[in-house]
């Protein structure tokens, strides 16, 4: 496996989330207790967390959380776990959750690396969702992308048998990175064939970034992959 420090050297993200909204400050201040998840450096326990059993989904990056609130929604005998760094897209998240009265969302606030290194049992996720991650589209740049074979290693340690990572791009070469960092993992399939595209998933919604790239004239690529 390769080492962790060199890739974790940066960080994939840059805290740059401006200044909170009123209702924003106040989802943070008095809904965090009911829905939010502190960090900690030892596992949770799934079934305690959300008082039942159920397949439990996480959502890498959700940004406002739009496509984590729909899922849940729609697909009530899961539970959603959403990860963001970003306070006003948690605090966005966690009104919304509030005023549907879910039961079946959890939102952690931080880095999703760590999280997933300690708060995460193993062989625990049925599926990864990593829906527009930043593209980070400055070649310079390229070495903040979040997906590399380093999450990829931990996000296989997680996942139940057959569970799946769905990822969307609405960049070019981010898609073909994407292909060639799995690729070159052995434990994992393209759902839709190897060097292949899977046909975007009817389950999953348009949100805000993938609107704007459509309005760039941007392709969007949708990946799923599978453990053997």
């Amino acid at each position: 496996m390769i080492s962790r420090k060199p890739l974790r050297a940066i960080r994939s993200f840059v805290r740059r989330e401006g200044r909170l909204t009123d209702a924003q400050q106040c989802a943070l201040n008095e809904y965090w207790s009911n829905y939010g998840v502190d960090f900690q450096e030892n596992a949770f326990d799934q079934n305690s967390l959300f008082k039942r059993r159920a397949p439990l989904i996480i959502d890498i990056g959700a940004g406002t959380g739009d496509s984590t609130l729909y899922q849940a929604i729609q697909f009530p005998k899961n539970n959603y776990l959403a990860i963001e760094v970003h306070r006003p897209g948690v605090g966005h998240l966690l009104n919304e959750i509030h005023k549907a009265q879910l039961t079946n969302i959890k939102v952690i606030n931080h880095d999703v690396i760590p999280v997933l290194e300690k708060q995460i049992t193993n062989r625990s996720i049925s599926q990864f969702f990593i829906f527009f991650p930043d593209p980070w589209p400055k070649k310079r740049h390229h070495k903040r992308r979040l997906i590399n074979a380093y999450l990829i290693n931990l996000l296989k340690q997680k996942l139940t048998r057959h569970g799946r990572i769905h990822i969307a791009t609405d960049w070019a070469d981010y898609a073909d990175h994407i292909s060639e960092v799995f690729k070159q993992d052995n434990d994992l399939v393209n759902l839709a064939g190897q060097n292949n595209f899977s046909p975007r998933p009817n389950w999953r919604i348009e949100t805000r970034y993938e609107k704007r790239g459509q309005r760039l004239s941007h392709e969007i690529y949708d990946f799923c992959f599978t453990l053997r």
